[in-house]
């Protein structure tokens, strides 16, 4: 790996002055890397408007650039705490830069680590996590055989405020909320993805279809830069190719929503919970085994690490509160029996009452349409769960959905296509009674003919889903990004690509072939036929 010097011209940089690892010559904190931009800022163009600032982040039209700034001995600390247990989520001291539509912000000293469950390797040299059940034999065969020097994708989390002192004043937690709107953002590999498209088309999709739940997600380059020596200022400069980048699901993303989106949930206080899979919100899922609700704690110990099908995202200090209200409404669902006598009126009015229904089939109709199975109906997995009931909220449950790389050519199990729409959790492998909300809310006839309706109205040829629409969007965003794709400095032994490649994902299923008109066609047809019947 080629080593450069590093330019001694704008300034200290905050990070090597709060590193674990020291520079020996006090002089060394003035050097910083030669930018291609003008001096680092922290721009805020839109004020205190987020949610046009994250559309300006998040925009799929401009191409954003990301640098990540990283002592050897922090990036050698995060290999060791993978090692230790791939599933931990300690952070080590990174700078982050991000560079899009002639604006750049810097935001020294944040918190850097690795990121997802399937998307999650060693960034670099042999990895041997599959004793720690992380990879199937064929899997990490070669992984364990690469050198120590080579480089690999992995998906990682930047959190700007993780170092932030707890007396810190308002001006400094000020300065670590990116643009006034983000305090962290995702990046995350385009794993088993070759035509680098999944999860940017299928969030695209349903923010274009109403669900205002989702987040915005789009593409950048990603460049690591490892400081080798403090002193000297030697360091090795890596191209980690494109990925995406996506909001993070957390209060700031609630604070926007409470106040942009149209029927949108009225305060930020609520309860937040992160579902993962067999969050079915069926009895059994709260009571066997009974602590299966809490507060995911994932260190480098993989004994003491525990992650929980229902994990609490906001007001952790009150707990015992929020599982009891999620406990509640688990309940309540449980006692709804549509079947009986009067029982769709019944369950139309908790429903009413509870939930923004209308949202939850937008999104489940989307789901459907972009062959998603590893969602709360088929697998019982990848969603939030918001509870907007503190004193100013509506009252209502929220789901947000999350983690789309199961998506055309990348289903859970079967085919995408044929899958039958009305009872997708059972084509999926759900026994009945096993996804109740789903279940229960389709039983009632109201909410069925809308469910229908969004299905037919979402998968016209003329749509946003359409061939056409579909296509004119992928190939204008893969060619904005065909020339980054492939990368000198990487390795790819996994399920990465050096480039575009227009296949239905590594499950190699047909869903997703552009030039195959049963993708879109097909899965018309499908949803027609379905209703008929």
């Amino acid at each position: 790996m080629k080593i450069n010097k590093i330019i001694l011209a704008l300034g200290a940089i905050a990070l090597l002055s709060c590193c674990a690892s020291k520079p020996k010559d006090p002089n060394a904190k003035k050097i910083l890397f030669e930018y291609e931009h003008d001096e680092p800022s922290n721009p805020t163009p839109f004020g205190e408007d987020a949610t046009k600032a994250l559309d300006f982040i998040f925009d799929n039209n401009v191409l954003g650039k990301t640098t990540i700034t990283i002592p050897r001995s922090e990036w050698e600390t995060l290999l060791e705490n993978y090692d230790s247990y791939y599933k931990n989520e300690i952070y080590v001291h990174a700078d982050y830069i991000f560079e899009k539509g002639g604006k750049c912000w810097q935001m020294p000293n944040s918190g850097f680590r690795l990121r997802g469950n399937t998307t999650r390797v060693r960034p670099q040299g042999p990895d041997y996590t599959h004793s720690q059940g992380n990879h199937k034999w064929s899997n990490w065969q070669g992984l364990q055989g690469a050198g120590k020097d080579k480089y690999r994708q992995s998906s990682f989390k930047v959190s700007f405020d993780k170092f932030l002192s707890d007396d810190a004043t308002d001006e400094q937690k000020d300065l670590t909320k990116m643009a006034n709107c983000m305090k962290g953002v995702n990046l995350k590999r385009f794993q088993g993805d070759a035509a680098y498209i999944r999860e940017i088309y299928s969030m695209d999709l349903l923010r274009g279809y109403g669900v205002w739940t989702a987040p915005r997600a789009s593409y950048t380059r990603l460049i690591i830069q490892i400081f080798e020596d403090l002193t000297d200022g030697s360091y090795t400069m890596l191209n980690y190719g494109i990925y995406e980048m996506f909001e993070e699901t957390n209060k700031q993303s609630l604070a926007e929503r409470s106040k942009s989106a149209p029927n949108a949930w009225t305060s930020s206080k609520g309860n937040l919970w992160k579902c993962q899979e067999k969050s079915d919100f069926t009895p059994y899922s709260i009571y066997k085994p009974e602590d299966d609700i809490g507060i995911d704690h994932l260190t480098t110990n993989k004994e003491e690490s525990k992650s929980y099908r229902y994990c609490l995202k906001t007001n952790k200090d009150k707990f015992d509160e929020a599982k009891a209200e999620l406990i509640e409404w688990i309940e309540e669902l449980s006692m709804i029996h549509v079947y009986d006598e009067g029982g769709p009126e019944k369950a139309k009015e908790w429903f009413d009452a509870h939930m923004d229904v209308d949202l939850f089939l937008r999104t489940m109709a989307c789901n459907v349409i972009l062959g998603m199975d590893d969602d709360y109906w088929g697998n019982g997995n990848n969603f939030y769960l918001y509870f907007d009931t503190s004193a100013k909220g509506t009252g209502k449950l929220y789901m947000i959905p999350f983690d789309y790389d199961h998506t055309f050519g990348n289903p859970v199990g079967g085919d995408p296509t044929n899958k039958n729409p009305l009872n997708w959790g059972k084509a999926s492998g759900a026994r009945p009674g096993d996804r109740p909300l789903m279940e229960k809310l389709i039983a009632v006839p109201e909410y069925m003919e809308l469910y229908k309706k969004y299905l037919l109205e979402f998968s016209d040829p003329d749509s946003r889903f359409g061939k056409k629409q579909s296509e004119e969007r992928i190939r204008a965003w893969q060619a904005q990004i065909e020339k980054y794709v492939a990368s000198p400095s990487l390795i790819y032994d996994h399920d990465t690509t050096k480039r575009i490649i227009d296949n239905g994902g590594y499950a190699m299923k047909r869903y997703f072939l552009l030039q195959e008109p049963n993708v879109w066609d097909g899965k018309r047809k499908a949803i027609e036929n379905a209703i008929k019947k």
